[in-house]
């Protein structure tokens, strides 16, 4: 019976095995190529080539140092925005009652149906009348606009789900609205404020049209920007452009590995 159950899985299991595959393999590949010279990589193309060599790091990590220091600052900008408008915006929707309620919230919840790509061009120009172009504001603004409505619609959802009985407690003992939500409300809310915090932070920092846009000063460009100009730069290279990649995304795997249980409460709790 046992064995008839385990001959069952095998199909399961091949099949997740080869999920696995070709989704860590992209990873390796860029990994790996980030270690090799440029004959090396025509001589084995698919996997790691000894020896390696980290030179390809020393020459990128100039140039892209600065970008992840832009990113970092951009992303700080744009986390504070959309966290406080998104906390702000989701505890009016979730705890308080008001005529068209539905419908402001259907109003904002439908922005999430326009294609970014159709407001890149009005957005640019209201950004360069407003005389931000090529600036940190007129990246952080309009962007964090965007990605404020994903965050009020999670914010909503946890303040919902907050027993009701929490508030009329705090009231009785002579809590106003504000202390409500500082003491109250924002507590335990804090899986959801993670997730919208981890969603912002890889949101700004992955975007790419924006800045390439918007910004004419290069040593201005957040990362995903850079490595556009760095493939430009070095065309014929791969071991060059593949650690620009490799060290680009090195941070968010770090800030992942730490907050990944915290950003799955978070999506639990919705």
């Amino acid at each position: 019976m046992m064995s008839t159950k385990h001959s069952k899985s095998i199909p399961q299991q091949l099949v997740l095995l080869f999920l696995a595959i070709i989704t860590w393999y992209p990873l390796i590949f860029m990994v790996s190529t980030s270690l090799k010279t440029q004959n090396q990589f025509y001589e084995n193309y698919w996997w790691f080539t000894y020896p390696f060599d980290f030179e390809n790091y020393l020459i990128v990590w100039d140039r892209i140092s600065i970008a992840i220091l832009n990113s970092i600052h951009y992303s700080f900008g744009t986390l504070v925005v959309v966290l406080t408008l998104s906390l702000l915006g989701g505890y009016a929707f979730g705890r308080f009652k008001f005529y068209g309620k539905n419908i402001l919230f259907l109003a904002v919840i439908m922005l999430l149906m326009i294609p970014g790509i159709l407001t890149l061009v009005p957005l640019f120009v209201l950004t360069k009348n407003l005389g931000m172009a090529n600036s940190s504001w007129g990246f952080i603004f309009p962007l964090a606009g965007f990605e404020i409505v994903i965050g009020i619609f999670i914010m909503r959802l946890f303040f919902e789900r907050l027993p009701t009985e929490l508030f009329h407690a705090a009231r009785i003992e002579g809590a106003n609205e504000i202390q409500l939500l500082l003491f109250v409300a924002i507590p335990l809310a804090l899986p959801g404020l993670g997730t919208v915090a981890i969603l912002d932070l890889l949101f700004t920092w992955n975007e790419l049209l924006w800045p390439l846009v918007l910004l004419s000063d290069q040593d201005a460009y957040p990362v995903s920007a850079a490595v556009i100009t760095f493939r430009n730069q070095y065309r014929v290279d791969n071991g060059n452009l593949f650690a620009a990649y490799v060290s680009v995304s090195i941070p968010l795997m770090i800030l992942f590995i730490f907050v990944v249980r915290k950003f799955i409460r978070g999506i639990e709790g919705i």
